[in-house]
C-alpha cells in the first residue's frame, strides 16, 4: 500500500506541474496573439492606402517601356491594372537582346551549363509581341550562336511575310523603326592589353539579312565590328537598296579597325543624322554628304578602339562642304576611359567638342586649338564624367585662364561644361563674358573661394572691387551669375553633375 500512495502522490504532483507548464504556455501565447493584435490595429491606423494602381493606362505604359521582360513580368503580378500593362503595345516597344534572353541552361561536358537559345520561347515571343517591337537592341555578348539564331528567326519570319504566306502572317519585325548592334570586339580578360577582333562569316552574313529585311527601319547603329576592308565594302549593300529613301539617322562607329572610306553613307537620300569614326570619312564621302539636302548634323565618333595613327580630311573638302550646307553642324566627341587626343578636323564647321572620359584632362594646347579653329562656330565645349586625376589648388597650375580664353572667344558659345578646380571669382568672369551662355553646368565640390585673378587694365570701374566682393561665399556667387544670365543659376553636386546628358542638336 505504501507503494501505491507513493505512486500516486508522484502522478498527482506530475498533473500538477504539467497543469502549470500548460498554464504558463497558454499565458504566452495569450500575450504573444495580443501583442500582434495591437501591432496590426497600429499599422492599420498607419496605414495609408496607395493610388499606384490606379495610374493612368500612359504612365503605365511609358513605365514598362523601361523594364527588362523578367521586371515586366514581376510588375505584372502586383495589381489587376498592373497585370493589363503588360500587354500595351508601348511597353514592348524596345526589345534588349542579352547573354540569358529567351534561354534555357543545357549542361555541356566541355563548357558545363551553358545558356542556349529556347525556339519554342523564342517563336512564343515573337508571335505575341513581334509586331509591336519598334526598337532592337543587341547588346554586347559572348554566346554569339544564340544571337545568330534570334536574328535568323526574325529574318525568316519577315522573308515569309513578304512572300504572302498566310501561314507566318504576323507581322513579326514589320514596325521596327531603331536596330542597335555593338560587338565585344575586346576579347581580352580584366587587367590584360587589348584583343580586339572583328565580326565577319556567318554572324555578318546574318546582320546583313536582318538589316535589309526590317521593312521599317528608321534608325541603324553599327558599333565596334572592326571589319576587314572586303566586308565594309559591302556592309551596307542590303540596307542601300531596302532603305535608301526611308533611313534618318546613321550610326557607323568603328566599322573598320584602319582607315576605309565608305561611301554608302551617301546612298541615303533623307539621311538626317550621321555618326562615323574618322577613319570611314573621306573626301569623297564629305562630298556625297553635301548633296544630301535633310543632313543638318555630323558627328565624328572616337572612342578606346579607334586607332590613334589616323589623319584628317584635307581643310578644302571641309570647305567645300560648308559652302553648299552652310547650316551643317560638326560634332567632335570623344567617350573613352584612355588618355588619347581629339582628332582636329582642320576648316570644318564644328559646333560642339565633347570629352566623354574621367581620365582625359584639359590642357592648355587643346583649348588653343579649339579656339584657333572653330572659334566663330563652336557653340558647345564641355568635359563630362566625374575626374579620376589630381587637380592643383594654385591658380598657375590651374585651367582658369584657358576657360576665360574660350569664352571671351567663341561669341556664340552656348553650352560649357566644367569638371576642373576652379576658383569662384573665375565662374563670375565666366558669366561676365559669356554674353550667350545658356547652359553653365560647373561642380560645387571643385570649386574653391578665391579671387587669385590679378586686376585687368581693360576692366571697367568698380569691377574688381563687385569681383572681390562677390566671391567671398557660393550663395553669392550664384546670386550674382543669376542675375548675369537672366535665370536662377546653380552649381551642381557631383550626382546632378554625373545625370548631366546635354542635347548637341538643340545649340
Amino acid at each position: 500500500m505504501g507503494d501505491l500512495d507513493t505512486l500516486f502522490d508522484y502522478e498527482q504532483q506530475y498533473a500538477e506541474f504539467a497543469a502549470a507548464e500548460e498554464a504558463k504556455t497558454w499565458e504566452k501565447e495569450e500575450h504573444e496573439r495580443l501583442r500582434r493584435e495591437g501591432l496590426a490595429r497600429e499599422k492599420e491606423e498607419d496605414f495609408e492606402p496607395s493610388d499606384w494602381d490606379k495610374l493612368p493606362d500612359l504612365v503605365l505604359e511609358r513605365i514598362f517601356s523601361y523594364l527588362t521582360v523578367k521586371e515586366k513580368y514581376n510588375a505584372s503580378q502586383v495589381c489587376r491594372n498592373w497585370y493589363h500593362a503588360f500587354y500595351y503595345p508601348e511597353s514592348w516597344s524596345t526589345f534588349k537582346f542579352e547573354d540569358t534572353t529567351l534561354t534555357r541552361r543545357r549542361f555541356n561536358y566541355y563548357s558545363g551549363w551553358q545558356y542556349t537559345l529556347d525556339h519554342l520561347r523564342t517563336q512564343l515571343c515573337l508571335c505575341s509581341v513581334g509586331n509591336i517591337l519598334k526598337h532592337l537592341i543587341f547588346v554586347p555578348q559572348t554566346n554569339f550562336y544564340n544571337l545568330y539564331e534570334f536574328m535568323n528567326m526574325i529574318s525568316f519570319y519577315a522573308e515569309q511575310e513578304r512572300s504572302g504566306s498566310k501561314e507566318f502572317s504576323r507581322g513579326i519585325g514589320s514596325n521596327v523603326e531603331t536596330l542597335s548592334y555593338i560587338f565585344p570586339c575586346n576579347q581580352a580578360y580584366r587587367n590584360q592589353p587589348m584583343e580586339l577582333y572583328g565580326t565577319g562569316g556567318k554572324l555578318l552574313a546574318t546582320l546583313k539579312r536582318l538589316m535589309g529585311n526590317l521593312c521599317s527601319l528608321r534608325c541603324l547603329q553599327l558599333v565596334d565590328l572592326m571589319l576587314d576592308f572586303g566586308d565594309a565594302l559591302h556592309l551596307l549593300d542590303e540596307v542601300c537598296y531596302s532603305h535608301c529613301l526611308t533611313l534618318r539617322r546613321l550610326t557607323l562607329i568603328n566599322v573598320t579597325r584602319s582607315k576605309c572610306s565608305l561611301l554608302h553613307i551617301g546612298v541615303f537620300l533623307n539621311l538626317q543624322i550621321l555618326e562615323i569614326s574618322p577613319q570611314n570619312l573621306s573626301e569623297d564621302g564629305l562630298y556625297l554628304l553635301s548633296e544630301i539636302e535633310t543632313l543638318s548634323h555630323l558627328h565624328i565618333i572616337q572612342n578606346k578602339y579607334t586607332p590613334q595613327e589616323l589623319t584628317a580630311v584635307s581643310p578644302k573638302a571641309w570647305k567645300q562642304l560648308s559652302k553648299k550646307k552652310p547650316d551643317l553642324q560638326v560634332h567632335l566627341q570623344l567617350v573613352s576611359n584612355l588618355e588619347k587626343g581629339i582628332l582636329w578636323q582642320d576648316g570644318a564647321p564644328v559646333a560642339s567638342i565633347w570629352y566623354e572620359s574621367p581620365k582625359i584632362k584639359v590642357d592648355g594646347d587643346s583649348v588653343s586649338t579649339a579656339v584657333e579653329m572653330y572659334g566663330p562656330t563652336l557653340r558647345f565645349y564641355g568635359h563630362t564624367h566625374p575626374p579620376k586625376y589630381h587637380q592643383s589648388k594654385s591658380f598657375r597650375d590651374r585651367m582658369d585662364p584657358f576657360f576665360v580664353f574660350l569664352v571671351n572667344k567663341c561669341p556664340n558659345l552656348t553650352t560649357l561644361i566644367i569638371r576642373e578646380r576652379i576658383s569662384t571669382a573665375t565662374v563670375l568672369l565666366l558669366a561676365s563674358y559669356g554674353k550667350k551662355l545658356k547652359h553653365l553646368y560647373i561642380r560645387r565640390n571643385a570649386v574653391i573661394l578665391r579671387n587669385d585673378w590679378p586686376k585687368n587694365s581693360d576692366w571697367p570701374e568698380g569691377f574688381s572691387i563687385w569681383l572681390k566682393k562677390s566671391c567671398r561665399s557660393y550663395e553669392t556667387t550664384e546670386q550674382e551669375v543669376s542675375q548675369i544670365l537672366g535665370f536662377r543659376w546653380q552649381m551642381l553636386s557631383d550626382k546632378e553633375f554625373n545625370k548631366i546628358s546635354p542635347s548637341l542638336h538643340n545649340l
